[in-house]
C-alpha cells in the first residue's frame, strides 16, 4: 500500500509539474495572447425594456391561507398511489414557504 501511495503522489508530482517544463513554447504564447489583446472587447447590449413587477392576487376569503392548510388542501385531491401529484404537492409547497404565496 505503501509503495501504491508514493508511486500515486509522484504522478500527481509529474502532472503539475509538466505544463511549466514542457508546457508552450514562448513565441507562440506571445503572439497568440498579443492577437487576442489586439481584438475589441465585445460587450453584451443590456436590456432596455422596463421591468414591472407581477401583481400577486389575493384570495377572496381576505387573509392568504397558510402554506401548509394549502399544501393539506392539494395534498387531499391527489390520489392515494399517485406519487406524481405528491411530489408536485410538495414542491409547490416548498415555493410558498420560500416565497409566501402558492403557485397556481
Amino acid at each position: 500500500m505503501r509503495k501504491a501511495m508514493i508511486c500515486v503522489c509522484v504522478m500527481l508530482a509529474m502532472v503539475q509539474v509538466w505544463p511549466m517544463l514542457f508546457g508552450h513554447r514562448a513565441g507562440e504564447a506571445s503572439a497568440a495572447s498579443s492577437e487576442r489583446a489586439a481584438q475589441p472587447k465585445l460587450i453584451p447590449a443590456v436590456a432596455t425594456a422596463k421591468i414591472v413587477p407581477a401583481k400577486v392576487s389575493m384570495p377572496a376569503g381576505g387573509a392568504p391561507k397558510s402554506c401548509y392548510k394549502q399544501y393539506q388542501a392539494a395534498f387531499a385531491v391527489c390520489a392515494k398511489d399517485d406519487q406524481a401529484c405528491h411530489i408536485k404537492t410538495a414542491d409547490q409547497w416548498d415555493l410558498c414557504e420560500a416565497t409566501g404565496f402558492w403557485p397556481s
